[in-house]
């Protein structure tokens, strides 16, 4: 959860204090209207983005997408503040697999990918620290295929509020918000659902008293209860 500067488990939040002050100081930043693509999936890209935030719990917000060749597109994650994102294509030496999107007004800075190469050159521990994001990532994907696998789109559904609130949540008056803001339909692309499919699975843990909903907004409000349902205690 939001630990106060940076959401705990974000890039920014696990390099230290140096490493982040010369990476703050690399470029100004500017903010990005909602709906503006930072990164196009199979576009070379030679920028690597640093999701900022004006306060402490205003948090950027974008989604990572992928568009098949049959022409749906997947939910891959979604990413806040203290998040990078842009990184993959300098370390792979290739054009990005995913389109990033901003899916609230977002301030970023824009770094050059040989700035920011030359950052985690100056800052060996920073080389660490994206070893142990994409680490994290990496086992996001692999527990959503497991989710796919094993259980039914209600409980894959709290799984995922679970885990958005253990990465990105913050307190507030009404309850734990999850520090991003998703349709239904974006929430059923994360979880494999159809809309309506998941329509009905965000009625069920509303009635049970896990969450409260409305237009692109889940709180919860049982968190030991949804974790429990969500078959993760």
């Amino acid at each position: 959860m939001y630990n106060g500067t940076w959401p705990a488990g974000t890039f920014m939040s696990r390099l230290g204090e140096a490493a982040r002050a010369d990476l703050l100081g690399l470029t100004q930043t500017r903010t990005y209207p909602t709906g503006t693509a930072l990164l196009r999936q199979g576009h070379v890209e030679n920028t690597v983005y640093v999701l900022r935030s004006s306060q402490p719990g205003d948090s950027a917000c974008v989604k990572v997408t992928s568009r098949l060749p049959n022409g749906v597109e997947t939910l891959l994650a979604v990413r806040v503040s203290g998040d990078v994102v842009g990184e993959m294509g300098p370390l792979r030496g290739s054009a990005p697999m995913a389109t990033v999107t901003t899916c609230s007004p977002t301030i970023a800075q824009a770094i050059p990918t040989p700035v920011f190469m030359n950052f985690l050159d100056r800052n060996r521990d920073a080389w660490g620290v994206i070893g142990s994001v994409l680490g994290d990532r990496l086992e996001w994907a692999e527990r959503r295929r497991t989710d796919f696998a094993v259980y039914e789109v209600p409980v894959r559904l709290a799984r995922v509020l679970v885990d958005l609130v253990d990465r990105h949540g913050a307190m507030t008056d009404d309850g734990l918000d999850l520090g991003v803001r998703l349709s239904q339909a974006e929430l059923g692309r994360l979880i494999g659902a159809r809309e309506d499919a998941v329509g009905q699975a965000v009625r069920r843990l509303r009635e049970d008293g896990y969450i409260r909903s409305r237009y692109r907004k889940v709180t919860v409000i049982d968190l030991d209860g949804l974790r429990a349902f969500a078959d993760l205690v």
